[in-house]
């Protein structure tokens, strides 16, 4: 049989009441030419269930034969994907409509690009709001072109915390890859594409180190779904998942890399994410490993962890005091023989470009403003209104007639 053109691969465990709508932004398309892949890591809600009444040739369900973690279940899905351009959805996220059709008119124009990253919308499911307050959605596109970017800056700027998760491109939600990028990486690190617990974060590290450039595209193709039951509000990626069995597709290997502290990853802190993924690459060159990109990740960490406390404090994900942060974090400075007078020095540079990176983004927000005060060409829809948008297929409904006026 012929081969799709992408597949769309969702592993899920217990979150039926967000599946069936993740499900139904994929299959909703008019578009043939996919796989869509759903692995029910063994479910105990109504999962299996709605699993089995979706009839659609372009559908097909897979179940593991062992209970698996995270990024266990990423690796079974991908020995299964057979598409040219792969994608991982979460189980609360979804795709827009044109998805499809976008891609297909971007890869036609970059074909040489195996790696593409989207900008992002975000749809905020009930009961998330002491983490995001009462918005529901957040959709903005102003149509505005696609661009090359360097892979191995992009890596750099993400170690030292002037990239975030959102701004990079990843196999997950936001993210679309070449299967031949995939095989490739596969086949110099065991066949095995995952090396750490945070798999999102590890797919951004390895996929940005084995290319030089890819394509951003500034229009939003997925929706990022945020829930209560979703994997980055707590820490249940350290509970022990170890496999005693053998498949071909488990790599027991994934525990935390003891070269990195367990307290500072725990946090949640960005820089500390990419570097333990960095250490966890079975074949990164040194260069990624040296004292100036630890120097830059220190430091990064710092700013990012006071950052939090003074913003966001309900994001740190774990209960540790300013004074217990500073015993571990000096801790890791004497563990990796960083000097303290050059740490410093590496924070204040960072924390000019901090500075300098916020007043680009203070342009960039003008520069939206006056877009939509004298442009016509954008779709926003960015809403409080949950009665109104109750899901994202909501939204697409929505947006779908504007998208194809545009």
């Amino acid at each position: 049989m012929k081969k799709p053109k992408y597949s769309i691969l969702i592993p899920t465990y217990n979150k039926a009441e967000y599946l069936q709508y993740s499900i139904k932004s994929v299959l909703n398309s008019n578009y043939q030419d996919f796989e869509l892949i759903v692995s029910n890591d063994f479910s105990d809600d109504n999962t299996e269930n709605l699993l089995s009444d979706i009839k659609d040739h372009r559908f097909r369900k897979i179940n593991p034969p062992i209970k698996l973690s995270q990024a266990k279940n990423y690796e079974f899905l991908l020995t299964h994907a057979t598409g040219e351009w792969i994608t991982i959805l979460g189980d609360d996220d979804g795709i827009l409509p044109l998805f499809f059709e976008t891609l297909d008119k971007y890869t036609s124009k970059f074909q040489q690009v195996e790696l593409i990253h989207t900008k992002p919308s975000m749809y905020y499911w009930e009961n998330v709001e002491d983490l995001y307050g009462q918005r529901v959605c957040y959709y903005e596109n102003f149509f505005e072109k696609a661009k090359i970017r360097n892979s191995k800056l992009s890596l750099l700027l993400a170690l030292s915390g002037l990239a975030n998760r959102a701004e990079l491109p990843m196999i997950y939600t936001s993210g679309v890859v070449k299967m031949d990028l995939i095989k490739k990486i596969k086949s110099k690190s065991s066949n095995f594409f995952f090396h750490s617990i945070i798999p999102d974060y590890y797919s951004m590290v390895c996929l940005m180190y084995e290319t030089d450039k890819y394509l951003k595209i500034n229009e939003p193709l997925f929706w990022v779904g945020t829930s209560r039951k979703s994997t980055g509000r707590g820490t249940k990626i350290y509970e022990n998942t170890s496999v005693l069995e053998k498949y071909d597709f488990i790599n027991n290997n994934l525990e935390l890399s003891t070269n990195i502290s367990s307290k500072l990853h725990m946090i949640g802190l960005s820089s500390i994410y990419f570097f333990e993924c960095v250490l966890k690459h079975p074949y990164i060159s040194q260069f990624w490993k040296n004292n100036l990109i630890k120097y830059l990740v220190f430091a990064s960490s710092k700013i990012q962890f006071y950052s939090k406390l003074k913003k966001y404090n309900y994001r740190i994900k774990i209960d540790i005091s300013k004074e217990n942060f500073e015993i571990e974090h000096d801790q890791q400075l004497k563990k990796n023989n960083l000097n303290k007078f050059l740490f410093y020095l590496t924070k204040n540079f960072l924390l000019v470009c901090f500075l300098m990176k916020n007043t680009l983004n203070n342009f960039f927000r003008i520069k939206k403003f006056l877009s939509k005060k004298f442009f016509k060409k954008h779709i926003i829809l960015v809403s409080k209104n949950r009665e109104k948008f109750k899901n994202f297929i909501e939204c697409n409904n929505y947006l779908a007639d504007k998208l194809k006026k545009n």
